[in-house]
């Protein structure tokens, strides 16, 4: 079993790891794994906010969009992604605004969604109470 801490931190540090990936390397051998470790980090992510959401049990019906749920949860993820690929795979100096926008809006679009969920942590439960709380 995983200590508390760093098992909400590893969703987080497996997207950092495979945006890394993605900045460090310009081998498509290693742009691969890059972009399914970062995938993987999306995809805990977004499946521990969806289990934690307090605010709305039904979201995949209050949805409603033309995307589908699951593209429309990947976006903000998919948006970084590309941008970081656009800086590391491409020569035109033209294109670093347009992937230096798509990164401020990922990010964005990210932070909202974070900031609009109402999540709750699992409670732990105590199981022994201290010796003088006993009577």
């Amino acid at each position: 079993m995983l200590p508390g801490k760093v098992y909400e931190v590893l969703p987080y540090a497996y997207v950092g790891l495979g945006l890394g990936t993605l900045l460090m390397f310009d081998s498509w051998l290693a742009i691969l794994p890059g972009l399914y470790i970062a995938a993987a980090g999306a995809v805990i992510w977004i499946l521990r906010s969806n289990n934690r959401r307090s605010d709305v049990k039904n979201a995949n019906e209050k949805y409603g969009g033309v995307l589908p749920f699951w593209l429309y949860e990947m976006l903000p993820f998919s948006y970084c992604s590309a941008a970081l690929l656009l800086f590391v795979s491409s020569e035109n100096t033209y294109a670093y605004p347009f992937a230096m926008l798509m990164l401020v809006i990922g990010i964005h679009v990210w932070m909202l969604r974070v900031s609009s969920r109402k999540h709750q942590r699992p409670v732990l439960v105590k199981r022994y109470r201290p010796l003088h709380h006993r009577i």
